[in-house]
């Protein structure tokens, strides 16, 4: 208990000191120092730990014996369960298993408890006899390698050490495999999975030149950027028709929106997509301005919905809107009249002529490519807007949304100059 009280007190003296009246060669040699003695400290906790949990002692401190060590550690630590779970097995074999030099090794400062842990978990399955021939060369690579690189040197080095195991590990590691997806309380989808490394590699190497940041200002954190390139590639894919056909049709993505929604949109009610969270009516505008438009008439098995104008209130208006509801929503069942022909609104020779004249994003300061561009109607199609090259411009996604969904205006003038205006009215012109 000496030692622990002489410690605390060489810890209260250096929080103490003044930092600032420290040189700065001064000050960079105390972080590497301390950091080299906090994991001597925390190789020395692990082997006490080791102790505790040999000799049962979890709970000594309250003379109350405890279910186990790591709920132990969860309770009087406030630890999470994970975290004291992985802190136990490390403990346990690095001085009470198969890893004495490694335990050893990190006690002396010779490794850091971030490598340490790695040998711990990625040998835990091997026989105990391979474990302490291969130690050597483990602590070794270790000594070298930061804690990723030593995981990944490690799985090669199990497929010499134990080769049935490795490939028993490999299989299981690709029966784990899975991809989930559902909608969250607030619309949005949730997207988890387990991909085995071949497959990880190949996703990894189509996103990543699709998450690159636009340009030195992009703001998009990094998950922003996956997130973006991933639904990026699912679009060309789906618009490059190389999928297979499902239906008798290759897959798209199908929205579908009322007419009078597109005309005249009530605040907050849009279209549908899938099973996800409904689409405002400015962004099933921004997707009608370039796609496949086909037109269904249907009529409503219900009654007729109410004008809003003839309704007072917030009541009235979501009395309106319950009308308009798709049938699984509670809304009117519907029944089809006539189907329309379905019509590309902007065709592949005036994407080509686009092309050309715009030669990406026409929107100010953006510099993104073709392949990232959408065909935008200057005035609406849906407001009478011809779709003619005068009337249509190139638009990244992201300034589509803005243009769409962020008030944004973009005009051409007499000169073939674009020129936007911002929501709050001031104009810009495109050099």
């Amino acid at each position: 208990m000496d030692g622990l009280v002489l410690l605390a007190a060489v810890v209260d003296g250096l929080v103490a000191q003044d930092l600032d009246r420290l040189a700065d060669a001064a000050l960079a040699e105390q972080v590497l120092d301390l950091r080299r003695l906090l994991d001597r400290l925390e190789g020395h906790w692990l082997q006490t730990l080791a102790a505790v949990d040999g000799r049962g002692a979890a709970g000594a401190d309250h003379d109350q014996p405890a279910p186990s060590t790591a709920s132990w550690l969860r309770n009087r630590l406030r630890m999470g369960a994970t975290t004291a779970a992985g802190s136990v097995r490390t403990a346990r074999a690095l001085f009470r298993g198969p890893l004495p030099g490694t335990g050893q090794a990190l006690v002396d400062g010779d490794l850091s408890p971030a490598h340490a842990t790695v040998l711990a978990h990625s040998t835990h399955d091997l026989p105990a006899a391979t474990v302490a021939e291969a130690e050597p060369v483990l602590v070794q690579a270790a000594s070298r390698l930061d804690p990723p690189a030593l995981r990944r040197a490690v799985t090669h080095l199990r497929w010499v050490a134990d080769p049935d195991g490795a490939e028993g590990q490999a299989e299981r590691h690709q029966q784990r495999r899975g991809l989930w997806l559902s909608p969250t309380l607030d619309g949005m989808v949730a997207l988890d999975g387990l991909l085995d490394p071949e497959a990880g590699q190949t996703v990894l190497a189509a996103l990543e030149p699709l998450a690159r940041p636009a340009t030195a200002n992009d703001a998009r954190t990094a998950s922003q950027r996956r997130a973006d390139a991933l639904a990026e590639l699912a679009r060309r894919n789906l618009e490059g028709g190389r999928l297979p056909r499902t239906g008798g049709v290759r897959p798209q993505l199908l929205v579908t929106v009322d007419l009078d929604r597109l005309l005249d949109p009530y605040p907050g009610l849009g279209g549908e997509v899938g099973g996800a969270e409904p689409l405002g009516a400015e962004a099933c505008r921004r997707l009608a301005c370039d796609a496949t438009v086909t037109r269904v008439l249907v009529t409503r098995q219900g009654p007729v919905a109410p004008d809003p104008s003839e309704l007072g209130g917030l009541q009235g208006r979501l009395q309106a809107a319950m009308a308009l509801l798709p049938p699984i929503l509670g809304g009117a069942p519907s029944q089809p009249l006539n189907l329309g022909r379905a019509s590309r609104v902007i065709t592949p020779a005036q994407h080509r002529a686009l092309a050309v004249r715009d030669g990406g994003c026409v929107f100010p300061d953006c510099d993104r490519p073709l392949a990232w561009c959408e065909g935008h109607h200057l005035v609406s199609w849906l407001d009478g807007g011809p779709t003619d090259l005068d009337n249509l411009a190139l638009l990244c996604r992201a300034h589509h949304r803005a243009v769409h969904e962020g008030g944004w205006r973009l005009a051409r003038g007499p000169n073939g100059r674009f020129t936007t205006t911002p929501p709050h009215r001031r104009h810009r012109v495109v050099a």
